[in-house]
């Protein structure tokens, strides 16, 4: 093979190369809008410390937390939202009713922080367990925001990340919670 051809044929190659890499990028390039591929992750307790996990997401925010849970006692959790709003982070928990006469709840201290706290009036028991961060993250499972979920029972997290379409899903479920749930009374 002569030095032309040889060198006709590396261009060729790697031109070859270039197009294929393009192409496949392109197809393997998470969705318009979305800072990544979309992932999803499901951790367990005991083990997994779900705690740590979740403190970890909310130490991540930058815009906006919303949150929806029937119970919710979990200090550490509590100081990583207060910490998310001190930076500026639009915080909104919306609670099950039964929880705004709970002596142990975390919602006053939290309130007085400047997270916006509501109470969804309108269910026999929103049992909804579901936290919202910015645009990118959905965490849900049967995980409640408490110490016993964290150390000694069996609990689930499911952490979904930058899947457009559930992550709409959930945030429209949360407006629509949002719409009839009420302020503290006291």
């Amino acid at each position: 093979m002569t030095s032309g051809k040889r060198t006709l044929s590396v261009f060729v190659s790697c031109a070859v190369i270039t197009v294929a890499a393009f192409f496949f990028s392109a197809a393997m390039a998470p969705p318009r809008g979305s800072r990544g591929a979309p992932s999803i992750r499901a951790y367990f307790s005991p083990g997994d410390e779900l705690e740590d996990r979740i403190v970890r997401e909310i130490s991540e925010a930058r815009r906006r937390i919303r949150i929806q849970m029937y119970i919710f006692t979990s200090k550490p959790i509590a100081d990583a939202l207060a910490s998310a709003k001190g930076r500026g982070v639009d915080v909104t928990i919306v609670l099950d009713k039964s929880q705004e006469n709970m002596s142990y709840g975390r919602w006053p201290v939290l309130r007085r922080s400047g997270v916006k706290i509501l109470f969804d009036r309108d269910h026999d028991v929103a049992n909804n367990k579901i936290i919202l961060i910015d645009n990118t993250t959905v965490i849900t499972g049967s995980y409640n925001l408490t110490k016993a979920a964290s150390e000694s029972n069996a609990e689930n997290i499911v952490v979904i990340k930058h899947d457009e379409e559930v992550i709409e899903r959930f945030h429209k479920n949360f407006e629509a919670h949002l719409e009839h749930s009420g302020k503290p009374t006291k």
